[in-house]
C-alpha cells in the first residue's frame, strides 16, 4: 500500500514537457535525460492454475520502479513487486529488478531509420512464494523503436539473450528473447497497446516458445509526463522440474492497472 501512496503523491510535482512512456515488457529504445526520473507504479491480480503437484493461487500484487538519467546517455533503473496470495495467506515477494540502458542511435526519422538502445539487467536471488524465481537471472537486450504516422503507430521490437544461474540442483539455463510491441493511437488521448514476447527478460525459463507470452490494453495519456495505463495479460509461468529434469509451466493470466510519471530536472 505504501508503494502506491509513493507513486501517487509523485503526480503533486508539476512537471515539464517530457517524453511518454509505455508499460510494455517490451522495452522502448528512449532513456532518461539527465536529471530526469520516470516512476511506475501498477497493481495487478494474477492467477495461477492448479497442476501437478501445485495448488492454485489467487495474488494481488503492487509493482514500484523507477528510472533515472545519470548521465547524457545512460538510464539505471530499479523496481520490486510486492503481492499477497490470496489462496494461502501469504507474502509474496518478487526478485528485485536492476537496469542499465544507453542510446546506441537516435534517429531523427524513425518512420525511415529505427532508434537504437541497448540494456543489461539483473534480477538477484530473493523473493517468496509464487513471485519468487528461485535463481539470479540476467538479460541483455538490442532495442529498436519506429514511429510512423507522426507518431499514431509505434512499433517496439526487443532482442539478445538471458539466462539464468545459481538453481538449486540444476544446471545453468540461458535462451534467446524475442518481443515486439505496438503502441496505436484510436484517439489523441487513447491509445491501443498490444505486444508478444517469450517470457520477461528478467525471468527466462517463463513460456516454452516465442509469441506464447502476450499483453493487450489500453494507454490513457493524461499528459506528455502522466499517462495511466489497463491491460490483460497471459503466459506459460515456469512451474518446475519433472523427475527427467524437464521444465513444467502452467498458463498464467492477470489483470493491470498502472500509471507512469516523469519529473525533470529533479537534480
Amino acid at each position: 500500500m505504501r508503494f502506491i501512496i509513493c507513486a501517487f503523491l509523485l503526480f503533486l510535482i508539476p512537471p515539464k514537457l517530457s517524453l511518454a512512456a509505455l508499460p510494455f515488457v517490451t522495452d522502448d529504445a528512449s532513456i532518461a535525460d539527465l536529471g530526469q526520473v520516470s516512476i511506475e507504479s501498477f497493481v495487478e491480480n494474477w492467477r495461477l492454475p492448479k497442476r501437478y503437484d501445485e495448488d492454485s493461487a489467487n495474488l494481488v500484487g503492487t509493482y514500484l520502479g523507477g528510472s533515472v538519467g545519470v548521465a547524457k546517455n545512460l538510464e539505471l533503473t530499479a523496481g520490486g513487486l510486492l503481492g499477497h496470495n490470496l489462496t494461502t495467506d501469504k507474502l509474496n515477494v518478487a526478485n528485485p529488478i536492476f537496469q542499465v540502458k544507453s542510446m546506441v542511435f537516435r534517429s531523427s526519422d524513425e518512420s525511415k531509420i529505427p532508434s537504437f538502445a541497448a540494456s543489461i539487467g539483473y534480477a538477484d536471488r530473493h523473493g517468496r512464494d509464487q513471485y519468487f524465481d528461485q535463481a539470479n537471472n540476467i538479460f541483455a537486450l538490442g532495442i529498436a523503436t519506429s514511429r510512423f504516422f507522426e507518431g499514431d503507430l509505434v512499433i517496439h521490437i526487443n532482442s539478445g539473450f538471458k539466462g539464468s544461474y545459481n538453481i538449486d540442483q540444476q544446471r545453468n539455463f540461458s535462451r534467446l528473447h524475442f518481443g515486439i510491441a505496438s503502441d496505436t493511437a484510436i484517439t489523441k488521448k487513447v491509445r491501443f497497446i498490444a505486444e508478444s514476447y517469450n517470457g520477461a527478460p528478467n525471468s527466462p525459463r517463463d513460456s516454452d516458445g516465442y509469441f506464447k507470452s502476450y499483453q493487450v490494453g489500453f494507454r490513457f495519456v493524461k499528459s506528455s509526463s502522466t499517462s495511466f495505463h489497463i491491460l490483460y495479460g497471459s503466459q506459460p509461468t515456469f512451474l518446475g522440474y519433472d523427475e527427467n529434469n524437464r521444465m513444467l509451466y502452467r498458463h498464467s493470466n492477470w489483470v493491470q492497472f498502472g500509471v507512469r510519471k516523469f519529473i525533470d530536472d529533479l537534480f
